[in-house]
């Protein structure tokens, strides 16, 4: 299950970079985003990988496309010729970036101490609802009212005549 998960998230994330159209590029997102769900469920989390669907492939992927949807009113103008130094530079950096974080992660003492310690606590709903409203609930009320401020905002820009 794990492979068939990871190569939904890798599937998604490559196929969102190798597109060149904005709508199915974010499409493309969304699938990435159920992937790190299903490994999250893997993971014995079923509460990250609920926030995993409900906050990333919901709310930001649907606010996502609709600003490209918004202010997507013309088409982007092609390059003039093709910079094949910069791809080829940008390619090197990228893997140069990633031996590095492979060799990061590989020298770790984290890594070390994984198999060493006892089974993870797993937090479910109830506690996480009951730290978000006890401990977290102004911080959860401004939030609530910064999102209705971004949609009344949002109505407002598309909505020439209220």
């Amino acid at each position: 299950m794990f492979l068939i998960f990871a190569l939904i998230t890798l599937l998604g994330a490559v196929a969102m970079f190798r597109s060149r159209n904005l709508i199915v590029a974010g499409l493309c997102l969304v699938l990435c985003f159920l992937g790190v769900a299903g490994l999250f469920l893997l993971l014995a989390n079923p509460v990250a990988a609920a926030l995993q669907i409900i906050v990333y492939s919901g709310a930001i992927v649907v606010l996502v496309l609709f600003v490209i949807m918004l202010l997507n009113s013309h088409e982007e103008e092609p390059a003039e010729h093709p910079r094949r130094i910069q791809r080829w530079l940008g390619a090197l950096a990228a893997a140069g970036l990633g031996a590095g974080a492979c060799k990061a992660v590989l020298s770790s003492p984290a890594l070390a101490r994984l198999g060493q310690e006892g089974p993870v606590k797993v937090m479910d709903l109830h506690q996480v609802g009951v730290s978000l409203f006890q401990q977290h609930v102004v911080a959860f009320e401004a939030a609530g009212l910064l999102l209705l401020a971004a949609m009344v905002a949002a109505v407002a820009l598309v909505k020439k005549e209220l």
